[in-house]
């Protein structure tokens, strides 16, 4: 549950590690973009603005007139999709999503991550990461395992042999984090199938 929901009213840190992570990595070949949280579709529409976008599928799982409703978690949670550019950019935790894409790796991947403010300042991926699901945290200590618990989730990409290139965190003046992140499979990536968090 988060506390406060974000908006895009000031999306400029938003939309620089987004520019950033497409100059570097998308500079030859025109990205497909899989935007697993559409909501307006603020971001994206400013971005095709600037970037050549090979394509574009905007998904959520609010109804909306001239959208496509669906979870974008099911989607990344089957092998097979073709996008090289995932946003992630929920209002809470994009731990689910980032947890589906990460063991159906298949091509080099950039993927844009927002992590919202949690009520108890940890959410339950969070906890289940430290070894600590199931737990009562007081909201001080949330806050502080927060720190730790991102690190461990943005790094689990090696748990399915994937290799990760290179992570930034955009400075917010929010309380939600914005990071984009490289991820290459490995050899053996998508063969394993850890237990995903709850």
């Amino acid at each position: 549950m988060t506390a406060t929901k974000t908006d895009n009213s000031d999306p400029s840190a938003k939309l620089e590690l987004r520019r950033y992570f497409l100059r570097k990595y998308h500079a030859e070949e025109a990205p497909q973009v899989l935007d697993c949280c559409q909501g307006q579709g603020v971001l994206w529409k400013r971005l095709r603005r600037e970037f050549e976008l090979a394509s574009y599928w905007g998904l959520d799982i609010k109804p909306r007139k001239g959208r496509l409703k669906l979870d974008s978690v099911r989607v990344l949670s089957q092998p097979g999709w073709p996008q090289n550019v995932v946003d992630v950019d929920t209002y809470g935790s994009p731990w689910k999503h980032w947890e589906a894409l990460l063991g159906n790796l298949r091509r080099p991947t950039t993927v844009f991550l927002t992590v919202g403010l949690v009520y108890l300042g940890i959410d339950r991926a969070e906890l289940h990461s430290l070894g600590l699901g199931g737990m009562m945290i007081p909201p001080g200590i949330g806050r502080k395992l927060h720190e730790i618990a991102v690190s461990t989730l943005l790094t689990r990409g090696c748990v399915y042999d994937n290799l990760t290139i290179e992570i930034v965190e955009a400075v917010s003046t929010g309380s939600a984090r914005y990071f984009g992140v490289r991820l290459e499979p490995g050899n053996h990536a998508g063969d394993r199938n850890p237990v995903r968090p709850t």
